[in-house]
């Protein structure tokens, strides 16, 4: 009976100690992920884009792009290098093709895990319509419902 309690005991405080662990690590970036719509609005660029080459330095992530397409964008410059910051909210990105929205600063695109970051091959039909219907123009005070119908 005390080696089954002594067991149980120890495997609780275990589990909450993991918790409390994870908790810990995850308060180092905390930010409501973002849907396509709140990530459109709320960004200066949206683009769909091919990472190329990721390049780093102690302060930041710069990842060489071919944008494939501009769905929004604040200035007219192109973009052959979106940057990260090395931090908690640092978003990680593979050779592969993205949906990213992201902010400009001093005229450089910077992207962060809290903004809206896929890979093209995840957006869904919805998401393509919504972003081809806001080339038109996109009313930011109406969410509308990303969802695809068959």
């Amino acid at each position: 009976m005390g080696v089954l309690l002594s067991a149980a005991v120890t495997l609780g405080l275990l589990f909450f100690l993991s918790v409390g662990l994870n908790e810990q690590v995850a308060e180092g970036c905390r930010c409501v992920q973002k849907d396509l719509h709140q990530g459109y609005c709320d960004s200066d660029t949206v683009i769909r884009a091919k990472i190329v080459r990721k390049v780093t330095n102690t302060q930041v992530f710069a990842y060489r792009v071919n944008t494939i397409k501009v769905f929004k964008h604040v200035n007219r410059r192109p973009i052959r290098v979106i940057y990260s910051l090395r931090n908690s909210c640092e978003a990680y990105l593979e050779n592969k093709e993205y949906l990213l929205t992201g902010q400009v600063n001093n005229g450089k695109v910077f992207i962060n895990s809290c903004d809206f970051v896929k890979l093209w091959s995840d957006v869904s039909l919805a998401e393509k319509d919504f972003l081809c219907g806001c080339q038109r123009g996109c009313n930011c005070g109406i969410v509308p419902v990303l969802q695809h119908h068959n």
